[in-house]
């Protein structure tokens, strides 16, 4: 019979055997992080630079150090002070003569991982250390709360020779993540943990041009949605990739609210607060224009891209409820246009026919309505921070609007009736014909409007008024400007 000291002998020689198979295994499957240490040499290589160098440690050690204190926050995300020091990198590469040229920076760990960023994002774009920056800070790391940006210090960018981790303090310091690339943020919410390149022991600086980052994608789609409708915003990775955000009108920058905290690889494993951090913009209560972009490492910024929401008034139930547009001469017209979601009335559940409507406005109605990709075409000068700047340039690039020269447009101001039907006679892709009109107030058309209005007239797209005017001159009304697209027939 066996004994007890041979049984406790048994299971510890098959836990050994147990840990001993998956240590091979893991040396199997990851053999580059098996044997992951700390770098005895540097080598810096590639077409940015004029003459390929190799450093060895004892060289390295020997240049100039400099120390930084960093803040930084990683995907998980969790935010961690960080002390380093050792070179300051846009130094060590100028010694070895990076060119003017240079476009990319590729840093090599002897881990497997690399790691590519720009040149711009290293050494033009200024980056800091948050002082205040775990201000707000709560348990799970507080990486989603953003702390106060006061008091900021610029830093740059080093290849540590000492460094800590999770510390403020450089009495902490070691060797142990050597080489160690370090560098600062240039938002206090940026995410800059997956950065720093530890057992660094190649840079390669190359002149090619960086690629741009895909731009964001929204669900559920632009145009009309219930109130209380969540819109989720993605791009092609979701994980270093973040998406930068504003409901304002404003042009988001990396200062904007971020909406991809977690980066997709940490997904599975935060399924329970993934929700929670990557959380959906709204509810929507009230028409709403979201505007993104996507800003990542090792790449240009993607488009800016905007989504326009119209919230449907309480109780749409299939027909649109709207409260002044009974008997109104253009309800109909207003109902249809509306219910497609190219136009949208107020949070009072009104539309106010009457009112005049600006070269923004129309210009938004028409790519909405034939449906058109926004996100190329001219930016004026006078949109490039304009909510309707993407669908401005979308109708430019269509040829359905131009501006009253190449850097004005003048989206804010009213549309007249002779531009509207320009406009439509463009988006309708109306055939030319010889331009008569019999309008009391003829003389009164722009020259570079006639045919405009004759094709529109005589195809009963835009009518005069009972005097047989045509008042071109004149502001058009949110009806006049439903019914005509309606008239064209524009995207059916």
């Amino acid at each position: 019979m066996p004994t007890l000291k041979n049984k406790c002998w048994r299971k510890s020689m098959i836990l050994v055997m147990g840990l001993l198979f998956l240590a091979n295994s893991l040396n199997i499957l990851m053999p580059g992080m098996a044997g992951a240490e700390p770098s005895e040499s540097l080598e810096i290589l590639g077409d940015g630079i004029s003459q390929p160098a190799l450093f060895t440690l004892e060289q390295l050690q020997e240049k100039e150090q400099t120390q930084q204190v960093y803040s930084a926050i990683n995907t998980w995300p969790t935010k961690k002070w960080y002390v380093g020091e050792g070179l300051n990198l846009r130094s060590l590469l100028d010694s070895v003569g990076m060119k003017e040229e240079a476009k990319l920076i590729r840093f090599y760990s002897n881990d497997g991982y690399s790691m590519t960023l720009t040149v711009k994002e290293l050494f033009e774009d200024q980056r800091y250390c948050f002082p205040h920056f775990m201000d707000n800070n709560v348990s799970d790391g507080g990486g989603n709360i953003v702390g106060s940006p006061d008091e900021a210090e610029p830093v740059e960018a080093i290849i540590a020779l000492k460094s800590v981790e999770g510390s403020n303090n450089p009495k902490y310091m070691n060797d142990l993540n050597s080489l160690l690339l370090m560098m600062g943020q240039r938002a206090v919410s940026e995410q800059t943990g997956n950065l720093f390149v530890k057992y660094l022991y190649k840079i390669e600086v190359l002149t090619e041009e960086p690629e741009q980052w895909d731009k964001p994608d929204a669900n559920p789609e632009p145009g009309a949605v219930e109130a209380g409708t969540m819109v989720a915003l993605s791009n092609a990775h979701m994980d270093d990739d973040k998406i930068y955000y504003t409901t304002d009108g404003s042009i988001p920058t990396i200062n904007s609210s971020m909406y991809n905290w977690i980066a997709r690889r940490w997904w599975s494993t935060r399924a329970d607060v993934l929700g929670v951090y990557n959380h959906p913009i709204g509810p929507l209560y009230e028409d709403t224009v979201i505007t993104a972009i996507t800003i990542g490492p090792g790449k240009t910024d993607s488009e800016v891209v905007s989504f326009h929401y119209t919230v449907l008034p309480a109780g749409y139930e299939g027909d649109i409820v709207l409260n002044d547009i009974n008997q109104h001469w253009a309800e109909n017209k207003i109902r249809e246009l509306v219910k497609a979601g190219a136009i949208g009335g107020y949070p009072d559940n009104s539309f106010k026919p009457n009112n005049t409507i600006t070269r923004a406005e129309f210009a938004t109605i028409l790519v909405k309505t034939l449906g058109l990709e926004i996100g190329k075409g001219q930016v004026f000068s006078d949109t490039s921070g304009h909510w309707a700047r993407d669908y401005i340039a979308a109708a430019n690039h269509h040829k359905i609007v131009a501006g009253y020269s190449d850097r004005e447009f003048g989206p804010d101001h009213f549309i007249t009736r002779e531009q509207m039907a320009v406009m439509i006679t463009r988006a309708a892709q109306l055939e030319t014909v010889s331009a008569t009109t019999s309008f009391a107030d003829n003389d009164s058309i722009s020259s570079w409007a006639v045919e405009a209005i004759s094709l529109c007239s005589g195809q009963g797209i835009m009518k005069g008024y009972p005097d047989n005017t045509i008042n071109p001159q004149g502001y058009a009304t949110r009806a006049e400007a439903a019914t005509v697209i309606v008239n064209a027939n524009l995207g059916r």
